[in-house]
């Protein structure tokens, strides 16, 4: 027995919607074609990093979230960065409770220019805490093409 001929035809519509929606959020963000870069923080000190205009850049800090610190971002961001999503923890043995790993925060440069993004390692559910450590990212966003 042949499938009735509409089956097809809605298939084909499907597909071309589910591209063409594709096709628009890439062109809506143009830093979805780019590699993000990804950088390794170092607590207790300043990282410079230079990318381009429209990059997104994976930020990389070493932490254990069983002891119950977490790297926060502290302060503002600068009109020039925007970021992606929450902090992630990835441990580096997710079989293991309490294991060793790294946060990672991803920024995107919708705009040129130079901040330092500043990261506090702190009990954050605690009022007042004070930070255990401290890092920055001197950062400096420039326009592609050159």
């Amino acid at each position: 027995m042949s499938r009735p001929r509409h089956s097809h035809r809605s298939t084909r519509v499907l597909i071309s919607f589910a591209a063409f929606a594709m096709l628009s959020a890439c062109a809506s963000n143009p830093a979805a074609f780019r590699t993000a870069e990804v950088e390794a923080l170092h607590p207790d000190a300043v990282t410079e990093i230079s990318i381009e205009v429209g990059t997104a850049i994976t930020l990389m800090l070493p932490g254990n979230a069983g002891t119950g610190y977490e790297w926060v971002v502290a302060g503002d961001l600068p009109g020039f960065l925007r970021r992606r999503g929450g902090a992630d923890f990835v441990a580096k043995d997710p079989s293991k409770v309490g294991s060793q790993g790294d946060t990672r925060f991803v920024f995107e440069a919708t705009g040129a220019g130079e901040a330092t993004l500043r990261f506090h390692y702190l009990v954050s559910w605690k009022k007042d805490a004070r930070p255990a450590r401290w890092a920055e990212a001197a950062i400096t966003a420039k326009p592609g093409g050159g």
